[in-house]
């Protein structure tokens, strides 16, 4: 489903659901003058394009993960795809991307302590074949972590 062909309805049942993700169908049916069938049907074919997807969101410090950081690295030329898929696969990563900036990806990730994170970086990224330099910025304070991002109809549309 490309993004013009989503409606209104389309947009509330993704603000409704990142607001809480356990919103009955029957609340955004009565809340869009739809019926609960309807809300259903574009639910799935949300899911089914691969607009939204639910999952549950674990707080890392609760389970006791105190050591959050954002990594800055550099690959050797050609070599990031590969680098990519091999860090995508390591269980302290929760997000990875490639960048066209200072560095060629930029990786979170979540270590229960400054040990962990050392121990991290020493065994698991830098002898990746590829990886020839990294900078760690450790996560003092977030100030947002929203998941609730979507595009307004306007916006979704570029305004036209």
């Amino acid at each position: 489903m490309p993004p013009q062909e989503m409606d209104e309805l389309d947009h509330l049942i993704l603000q409704t659901l990142q607001q809480d993700g356990r919103t009955p169908f029957t609340h955004i049916a009565r809340q869009a003058g739809v019926s609960e069938t309807t809300v259903r049907l574009r639910y799935r074919a949300l899911v089914e394009a691969g607009v939204i997807r639910t999952v549950g969101i674990v707080d890392p410090y609760a389970l006791g993960f105190h050591a959050p950081a954002l990594v800055g690295i550099n690959v050797a030329p050609g070599q990031v795809d590969e680098v990519a898929r091999r860090i995508a696969h390591l269980p302290e990563v929760s997000y990875l991307v490639m960048t066209l900036g200072s560095f060629d990806l930029v990786m979170e990730v979540f270590c229960r302590d400054l040990r962990h994170l050392t121990d991290f970086l020493l065994q698991h990224i830098h002898p990746i074949p590829g990886v020839y330099s990294t900078q760690t910025l450790m996560i003092a304070r977030s100030y947002k972590l929203s998941y609730r991002w979507s595009p307004t109809p306007d916006e979704a549309t570029n305004g036209e």
